[in-house]
């Protein structure tokens, strides 16, 4: 039997630790819950945790990295981040093809982040066999 996972972070690299843990923290308003001298850990819920790490020895590349947040007001989540000055590179709409309902941003640090809602709200409780 397959032990179980507790939590999930997922990190993500940069060259300025203060100009990325301040976009986490300031304009997303994360919680920051771990300070690892190079690596600052937010909160997205109980059980879901993103990193941002200034390491010498970290991948460079943001290319095909998207983080994804599920949230249920995904044009909340734009009117929140718009009114502090986040710019989209894709506005709330739908995808018949992907069925779902996001929206798009890149953060400070380059990476892709989406807001997203499934439009099968019980996407997460399927086991596809």
């Amino acid at each position: 039997m397959r032990p179980p996972i507790d939590q999930s972070v997922i990190f993500t690299y940069t060259d300025d630790l203060k100009a990325g843990s301040r976009f986490f923290r300031e304009v997303m308003e994360l919680d920051f819950v771990v300070d690892q001298g190079l690596c600052h850990i937010f909160r997205l819920n109980d059980a879901s945790f993103l990193g941002v790490c200034a390491l010498p020895d970290r991948p460079t590349s943001q290319v095909g990295v998207t983080i994804t947040i599920v949230s249920s007001d995904v044009d909340g989540w734009y009117d929140f981040l718009t009114s502090k000055g986040v710019e989209y590179v894709k506005d709330p709409s739908h995808s018949s093809r992907f069925n779902v309902y996001s929206s798009l941003f890149i953060s400070p640090h380059g990476y892709r982040i989406e807001i997203q809602n499934f439009d099968d709200m019980h996407w997460h409780q399927k086991r596809i066999e």
